[in-house]
């Protein structure tokens, strides 16, 4: 099983790291990241568990994908398989989580990673998607219609 898993790492880093986009890691408002999602410039993944998702609702133009599933590698390998040339930007609770996140995927050779700053709740030093008053959708509620990214 760690064969596989190992194996199922060094396809990913791979597929990541041939993607169009720097290596750094960019540093966004949930404001500018709900912009650029609906332009089609980047796709927002919101990274909290279901029962997060639940109790507050989710970003009107994320998909969803909880970082702590067996299958997280698999669904984020399929939305980049989907768009390979455009930058993954991710968001969770206060942005600790994404933050981790993108460091993580960036030391395995992951490019074109996004960390929306302040997430949904917000942080000390950042107002999150709530306390912007940007739109929330209920977690079985369908994604708002301008974004065309497919959820896994």
């Amino acid at each position: 099983m760690q064969k596989i898993f190992k194996l199922f790492q060094v396809l990913a880093v791979m597929i990541f790291a041939g993607t169009a986009v720097s290596a750094e890691i960019v540093k966004m408002t949930p404001d500018v990241a709900r912009e650029k999602a609906l332009a089609g410039e980047l796709v927002l993944i919101d990274i909290r568990r279901p029962d997060e998702w639940a109790d507050t609702g989710v970003p009107d133009v994320a998909l969803l994908l909880d970082m702590t599933s067996r299958d997280f590698l698999a669904k984020l390998i399929a939305i980049r398989l989907e768009n390979p040339d455009i930058p993954l930007a991710f968001t969770c609770r206060t942005g600790s989580r994404s933050n981790y996140l993108t460091g993580e995927l960036a030391k395995l050779g992951y490019s074109g990673l996004i960390d929306v700053i302040g997430g949904m709740s917000g942080s000390r030093t950042e107002k999150g998607w709530a306390k912007r008053g940007l739109p929330i959708r209920p977690v079985t509620g369908a994604i708002n219609p301008a974004i065309k990214v497919t959820q896994p």
